[in-house]
């Protein structure tokens, strides 16, 4: 005859079940979450390297960071606009999807260098969600191809720029994830940006050491991601313009502390990791001006030497 489990071994049994699964589920998410940071830090390395191709077919001259815009007898830069990706991909419904808009969107870095990156796939933040910046969704009527899901940015302190320029390639960001924990559909933007906001007879949109491009203030611009910081552990990856790439954590300091604007891109985070102003209020949907006061952000600079300027 078999003996059957008693009610307080069953109890027990569920017990020493419950507590194996308390101490194990927080660690399957931290091996969830690192899979998905090392998956994204190759994307981002990929990328970085595949620049870096491009900047050697390109005479030493780094990708655009806007499009252009022809208006009257010379034309503007659109430093504050983000950009189709890829190129046309909503259709001729949209704006975007037609031959004038197409024209100056191809030169946008995330269209630029696609022959380079061989596929928009790598552009994408790993496990993040999708938010809709253009509201239309993915699939809108004459769409002609799939959308991106783009995680990564480009920085625009580099537009144009020449690579000899850059004096310590080992420390300036070259490519990012400049819009946090968030993958934007078909849509690409460059963060931080040139303020450009003049005609180009006024002078050059390029990096000036030592003061604003085109004689304007200021500078250079953050943009809010309208989203946390933290894509993953409280940071996001970057490799910088010798192709290396790592973590980097950001807002390492919370309101009403301030963090350290060598070495973040922000000045002000809250417990969630959602930029803010002094006050706390979370920034989203626009942009503000060079965290250290001065004319560009600061670690972005091309001329940026870590404890030296």
């Amino acid at each position: 005859m078999k003996k059957a489990f008693t009610l307080i071994e069953l109890l027990v049994v569920i017990a020493i079940i419950a507590i194996l699964a308390a101490i194990l589920f927080p660690v399957f998410a931290q091996a969830k979450e690192a899979a998905k940071k090392t998956s994204n830090l190759s994307n981002v390395k990929q990328t970085a390297t595949s620049f870096a191709i491009y900047i050697n077919d390109a005479d030493d001259t780094y990708p655009l960071g806007y499009r252009f815009t022809p208006a009257g007898n010379s034309g503007s830069w659109r430093w504050q606009y983000s950009v189709s990706t890829p190129l046309g991909w909503m259709g001729p419904n949209y704006a975007q999807g037609q031959a004038a808009r197409m024209a100056q969107d191809a030169s946008h870095w995330s269209n630029s260098t696609a022959p380079y990156t061989k596929s928009y796939d790598i552009l994408t933040g790993t496990g993040l969600s999708n938010t809709d910046v253009y509201g239309i969704g993915e699939n809108p009527t004459g769409r002609v191809k799939a959308p991106a899901h783009v995680e990564m940015a480009y920085n625009g302190l580099l537009h144009a720029y020449n690579a000899t320029g850059v004096v310590q390639p080992s420390t300036i960001p070259l490519v990012w994830g400049g819009r946090g924990q968030q993958n934007t559909i078909g849509n690409s933007l460059t963060v931080p940006a040139l303020y450009c906001p003049n005609d180009i007879s006024t002078g050059a949109c390029i990096y000036t050491p030592g003061k604003p491009p085109q004689g304007v203030q200021p500078g250079g611009y953050m943009f809010v991601n309208g989203a946390s910081w933290w894509a993953y552990s409280q940071g996001v990856n970057w490799a910088y313009c010798d192709t290396s790439a790592k973590f980097h954590k950001l807002g390492q300091t919370r309101l009403p502390n301030q963090n350290d604007y060598k070495t973040d891109p922000n000045v002000f985070y809250d417990a969630q990791g959602w930029s803010t102003d002094q006050t706390g209020n979370r920034a989203t949907g626009f942009f503000y001006t060079s965290n250290d006061g001065g004319n560009y952000p600061y670690i972005f600079r091309p001329d940026y030497q870590p404890g030296v300027n």
